[in-house]
């Protein structure tokens, strides 16, 4: 039988990101996507949206919305851009901050529970696995699977 790659990939992704979200908002107030963003904040304060966007892998609205919320939450504040009066520049809080440094060591324990049972040869295919997948997948153009179909 094929191994189904697609489905499982998608599926653990899910399940793997809901129960992260529910226990990283109790521990330390955020969900994944905002701590990666704080993360990114973090090495890149005073960065653009479109920056951020290119970061975590989201369109121009999903970071609009996601800047929003976190602003809301006192996360983070927008600046307007001395350089592009119609940009904004995105500062991470001190709240903010505080959240990010709190949030690192459950990270790594994340990332500890994921190879629990791999060799240290198998948890490096499964990186380059991952790696594969953003870089090959990343750019696709939209009409990738229908050129597929006519060959």
């Amino acid at each position: 039988m094929e191994h189904q790659l697609f489905f499982k990939l998608n599926l653990s992704q899910r399940v793997l990101i809901k129960w992260v979200d529910r226990e990283m908002t109790d521990l330390v107030g955020a969900t994944t996507t905002q701590i990666a963003a704080i993360l990114y904040l973090m090495e890149n304060d005073g960065c653009q949206p479109v920056d951020l966007s290119r970061e975590l892998l989201q369109n121009k609205s999903a970071i609009t919305t996601l800047a929003e919320r976190m602003e809301k939450k006192g996360l983070i504040y927008r600046a307007p851009s001395a350089k592009d009066g119609r940009a904004s520049i995105l500062h991470l809080t001190e709240k903010g901050r505080e959240i990010g440094i709190k949030a690192i060591p459950y990270i790594s324990e994340y990332n500890r529970e994921l190879m629990k049972g791999f060799s240290e040869v198998e948890v490096a295919v499964i990186d380059r696995f991952f790696e594969s997948i953003m870089r090959r997948f990343e750019t696709v153009p939209d009409n990738y699977f229908k050129r597929l179909s006519e060959e």
